[in-house]
């Protein structure tokens, strides 16, 4: 029997390219030799060169002829007139059987060139799951029909990145390698890891929501825009009064939006009840009232009021009595705006700019009475939380107003986006006295929402669960809790080319992301991205990825972006990628020693999110 089929020799050793010339019968699709079968030669194939007890592992990056007569002007062709050479790149070195990864030293001239058996190429391609008793199924390698495993331990505790273009098998993928995961639920997940590990899906497109999809026990949350039937995400009323939850629901602005919003939580949210009181919001109501007439100084200001008095449906124009069953005088309320004196005056003609304050206290106590004993008090109880806030931020812009501390320019477009966006917070949210734990896997559809829905409602569930997770790792001795939140369709929110949106807004964003990938690792918070246009997302996000999954792509720009970033990609396996057929992926990355390609197991159609083309010929039926 023979030890090793031999098929060339080497001739040159330049650097890290080696050269072998091939003998004349090597290069049949495969070989048989003593009931053992190897594969031929072809790029991206594996190959031994033999140094003493060492087998020196290669991988082919290159094949041509040589012209042994070597004269140009002689045209015509014969067997024995060209050699085949091919050259190949150092991959690492079996010695007593076992491989490893790395240059441990390196041929010589004459060494012998011999194929490798389906054992060889397995211990290669399986080198970064060989060690791990933590092994998932993926599918198997294209060249040699190998199975190849991953060793889930050392690559979800990684950044990943899933990129390909429509159809090309990214969606199945994600799926694939998350399904044979929480296959492992009842040892590995469950038992050993005691519920200490969350696994959260934005779905925007509704892909995952379907059941048998990733985990039989997956809690779904479908919000919807659209309509008030759609679930809503639980958030605790000290969560949702935070200034970086408000900040990032109404995208306020830095310098100027975000200070004011924060005054006004400041002197509104009762810090103990984490809520507004319906007394706060009386009283507050009353100030307005007051420093609208006492300043008399800007024609916004009673606008203001009417909006929050309409909140609260308070209807200007009727008639309230006292205790004492007298008429209160609320004619100001519906005051006009002189712009060339500068000052209210009533529908009587009575100009507001030289009212006594005690006249000016008279009628906002009255005002407030009118407040506390109508039916306007019972809106004011049942009030929701966006509702609140509108009527605290008007509140408080009437006061910066009145005494000169903000511009009505600049705080306007926060107003407009608290009153145009609470429609959706409402629809989307609710508040809960209790953190709500999802369970193993929460998955949360945005297919129903609205564009904003879709870039604030992430961005804050992805915030919120990495300062939680941050602030209990860092009190605790290590990493006993894991995160782990994928993201499909990321280009949805990690976009970098986006112009629908203020560009500081867009920079607050990225950064929030940025930073939960630069550091999440430390704290045992990792991501998962899967997108269709890897271009379109920040490159410092992409670039600071651990893993990758590649599937075709041909867009000039995804394709130097992955170049650019993905820096565990030989030139073979770039080469590749605008070429790979649906379902064949490119593996890279820290967690392994050199590029694979696979052709990934496709799941069953219960199993598969919804993510296929149509069917046309279905439709002639």
């Amino acid at each position: 029997m023979h030890d090793n089929y031999v098929v060339g020799n080497v001739t040159s050793i330049d650097g890290l390219k080696i050269s072998v010339l091939m003998n004349e019968q090597s290069n049949l699709e495969s070989f048989h030799c003593d009931g053992v079968i190897y594969d031929g030669i072809s790029i991206g194939s594996y190959i031994g060169i033999i140094r003493g007890s060492h087998k020196i592992i290669c991988r082919v990056e290159k094949e041509f002829l040589q012209d042994k007569k070597n004269e140009p002007s002689v045209q015509e062709f014969s067997r024995d007139r060209f050699e085949r050479y091919i050259e190949v790149s150092l991959v690492g070195d079996i010695y007593r059987g076992v491989f490893e990864f790395g240059i441990k030293r390196f041929p010589m001239i004459f060494n012998e060139a011999v194929l490798l058996t389906e054992d060889e190429i397995r211990s290669i391609l399986q080198k970064g799951a060989s060690n791990s008793s933590q092994k998932l199924s993926i599918g198997e390698s294209v060249s040699n029909h190998i199975p190849v495993d991953l060793a889930w331990d050392k690559l979800f505790n990684t950044h990943i990145g899933i990129f390909g273009n429509t159809g090309s098998g990214k969606s199945n993928t994600l799926t694939k390698i998350y399904t044979e995961l929480f296959a492992k639920e009842n040892t590995e997940i469950v038992e050993n890891f005691g519920g200490n590990s969350k696994f959260v899906i934005f779905d925007f497109n509704g892909e995952y929501i379907k059941d048998g999809v990733l985990h039989h026990g997956k809690n779904s949350v479908k919000l919807s825009t659209l309509s008030n039937k759609g679930e809503k995400l639980p958030l605790t009323s000290r969560v949702f009064w935070d200034i970086e939850t408000l900040s990032i629901l109404y995208s306020a602005t830095e310098k100027t939006q975000r200070p004011f919003l924060k005054s006004a939580i400041k002197y509104y949210v009762d810090h103990v009840k984490h809520d507004i009181t319906s007394e706060t919001i009386i009283q507050g109501l009353g100030s307005s009232f007051y420093n609208i007439f006492k300043q008399n100084n800007n024609k916004e200001m009673l606008s203001l009021l009417h909006k929050s008095l309409d909140i609260i449906d308070f209807d200007t124009k009727a008639t309230y009595y006292d205790k004492q069953g007298e008429a209160i005088d609320l004619s100001w309320l519906n005051a006009l705006w002189h712009s060339q004196s500068n000052t209210y005056y009533t529908k009587e003609g009575v100009y507001l700019h030289s009212i006594e304050t005690n006249e000016i206290v008279s009628k906002s106590e009255g005002f407030v009475y009118a407040l506390r004993h109508t039916g306007a008090f019972n809106v004011i109880r049942r009030l929701t939380a966006t509702e609140k806030l509108r009527v605290a931020v008007h509140s408080q812009l009437i006061y910066f107003l009145a005494y000169g501390k903000v511009n009505f320019e600049h705080i306007n477009p926060l107003i407009q986006r608290i009153e145009s966006r609470s429609d959706f917070i409402e629809k989307t949210i609710r508040l809960s006295e209790d953190q709500e734990d999802g369970g193993l896997l929460t998955v949360i559809s945005f297919r129903h929402c609205n564009s904003e829905a879709k870039k604030m409602i992430p961005l804050l569930v992805a915030k919120q669960l990495y300062d939680e997770h941050k602030k209990k790792v860092s009190d605790a001795s290590g990493i006993m809790k894991t995160v782990h939140l994928i993201i499909d369709e990321a280009h949805n929110i990690l976009s970098s080319q986006s112009t629908r949106e203020e560009e500081s807004w867009k920079d607050y964003r990225l950064e929030v992301f940025e930073e939960i990938i630069k550091e999440g690792r430390k704290f045992g918070f990792y991501i998962t991205l899967a997108s269709q246009r890897p271009y379109d997302i920040s490159p410092t996000i992409v670039s600071q990825l651990h893993n990758y999954f590649i599937h075709r792509l041909v867009n000039e720009q995804d394709l130097k972006m992955i170049a650019n970033t993905v820096n565990t990609l030989d030139t073979i396996s770039r080469n590749q990628i605008p070429t790979l057929a649906p379902g064949q992926c490119i593996i890279t990355g820290t967690s392994f020693e050199m590029p694979l390609l696979i052709q990934v197991e496709k799941l069953s159609k219960e199993k598969s999110p919804t993510s296929e083309s149509a069917d046309l010929v279905k439709l002639l039926t």
